[in-house]
């Protein structure tokens, strides 16, 4: 600020009535265990800095002083000490956003929206606002991009419910993707209803494997304009995390954020090699209904890929045969990407089910139906698995303080003939702080939790430890450990609508000495 521009300075003592808060003050949340610390000082030691006021509509603008003025009235005082400066409506800005940037409690929501509002005046832009705040301009642009959140994280991070690092990770998605993120942001906590927040490097992890799409790997040229020509070329894309490192300084590889896009180029390179390669054969790298396929496309036992073997040392490579072709990927991983291929059930040097005795084809006429029953199973043992968790999930929310004797003997059973690795990863995963010591084994954080852990919660946190090694589907002869526990844990009896209570059904006996 030009203090050359600034017309009066004068310092009163004024009455706390003739004060009222700017609608332009950068600053909207107040801590109100500090605000009454604070007054508890100026009761103490009176007000000792001044409020920074202006004069307007026949009373005093605070400029700078928020907090202090509210922890005056919190104090009971009639009047407080002030700095009168005339400022016009832009240099009240100026100051308020300054001085707030410059605070160590301030909230980054906050200082982004001051910088915002900032930028907004004439003759501003984000170089002349680093050096009016002393901030450098990666701070400005970071700061910035948080304004990009949208509402139900704007929300949360205001609300301190996600950090800044979390913030960040988010707010430098798409609006979509931030509503896809967000959630994995958290994880249920032990015996509570109430969602838990993982650190940001487990946030950070997920959006990397789930979000960000590599460039190196995709089909397409990278530097193509015209394949998709709406799109443009990708190295000059703002949605390319190499087009910003400052925003994208963790993540190593170049990669694409908008997903939406890169599966567009994708369909548009394997149409345009479709149409400049009448020959190129359709393949599909994954199983799928016969029903569900495009005319021509190859299923994967109906082709052997031949370009890119490597013969063993001491090997014959392989040969090429009369039915080799190129081909592409249309279905699948790899999506895109071409090969050479043989596409010759009976072909003698490169079909894999050709009978190497007899030197005869060995045509599978039941090979459809007993993949098509393989991938049903395949999909019934995800949904039993997906399921499994779901109800551990909930049962780890009905464990008491103290087990009755036949729980705690289930659970140390369970403890001793299980394998506790699986069971320490889940637990550290929720444990773990983001610190320094983040790298430490999930030993070392779960034996951290013991010891922080209220004594309520010794014996749910043995349950969950024990049982958290059992959540894979038995094999035949194997006791399911999980089964049993919900038969000694039942669910709290709930009211019934005369005010009565249900009583739980009782709780069948379980053997716990078989052998897995």
């Amino acid at each position: 600020m030009n203090t050359a521009t600034i017309s009066q300075t004068d310092y009163q003592t004024l009455p706390i009535a003739s004060l009222f808060e700017s609608a332009t003050n950068p600053r909207r949340t107040f801590d109100p265990a500090k605000l009454q610390e604070l007054a508890g000082s100026i009761r103490t030691h009176g007000l000792i800095q001044p409020i920074t006021v202006r004069p307007k509509a026949e009373r005093f603008e605070i400029v700078a002083g928020a907090r202090r003025y509210r922890a005056a009235q919190i104090a009971d005082l009639a009047d407080v000490p002030a700095r009168i400066i005339d400022l016009s409506d832009a240099q009240t800005l100026e100051v308020q956003i300054i001085e707030n940037s410059q605070r160590e409690d301030v909230h980054p929501y906050e200082e982004a929206s001051g910088y915002k509002r900032l930028l907004e005046v004439p003759g501003y832009d984000v170089a002349a606002l680093a050096s009016k705040c002393s901030k450098s301009q990666s701070h400005i642009y970071a700061r910035l991009t948080l304004l990009s959140l949208i509402p139900e994280i704007a929300e949360a991070f205001q609300q301190d419910e996600i950090t800044a690092s979390h913030a960040n990770l988010l707010a430098r998605l798409s609006s979509d993707q931030q509503s896809e993120a967000f959630p994995n942001a958290f994880r249920k906590d032990y015996r509570d209803d109430e969602r838990h927040l993982l650190p940001a490097k487990h946030l950070s992890a997920w959006i990397q494997e789930n979000l960000f799409l590599g460039l190196s790997s995709a089909p397409f040229p990278a530097d193509d304009a015209d394949l998709l020509p709406e799109a443009g070329c990708c190295l000059t894309c703002p949605s390319r995390t190499g087009f910003n490192t400052a925003l994208f300084a963790d993540v190593k590889d170049d990669n694409c954020t908008n997903a939406i896009c890169f599966r567009s180029k994708i369909a548009a390179h394997i149409e345009r090699a479709k149409s400049q390669n009448a020959a190129l054969v359709q393949i599909s790298t994954g199983w799928r209904p016969e029903k569900d396929r495009p005319t021509g496309e190859l299923a994967p036992f109906e082709y052997t890929v031949i370009a890119g073997e490597e013969a063993e040392e001491g090997d014959v490579p392989p040969h090429t045969c009369p039915n080799a072709a190129v081909a592409i990927v249309t279905y699948g991983s790899g999506l895109g990407q071409q090969y050479t291929v043989c596409t010759d059930k009976n072909c003698s040097v490169h079909h894999p089910r050709r009978r190497a005795d007899t030197g005869d084809s060995e045509e599978d006429s039941d090979f459809e139906e007993r993949m098509q029953q393989a991938q049903l199973e395949r999909e019934k043992l995800q949904k039993q698995k997906e399921q499994r968790e779901k109800r551990f999930r909930t049962l780890i929310l009905r464990f008491p303080s103290v087990g009755s004797e036949a729980q705690t003997r289930l659970i140390l059973t369970a403890l001793v003939r299980g394998d506790l690795d699986d069971a320490m990863e889940r637990i550290a995963l929720r444990f773990e702080d983001g610190s320094p010591d983040g790298d430490k084994g999930s030993d070392d954080v779960c034996a951290d939790a013991v010891s922080s852990c209220p004594s309520s919660s010794l014996f749910g946190f043995l349950a969950e430890l024990a049982l958290g090694s059992w959540l894979g589907l038995p094999r035949p002869g194997e006791p399911d450990y999980l089964l049993e526990a919900e038969k000694l844990f039942p669910k709290t009896a709930r009211p019934t609508r005369e005010g009565k209570k249900t009583t739980p059904r009782k709780s069948l006996k379980t053997t716990t000495n078989r052998k897995a």
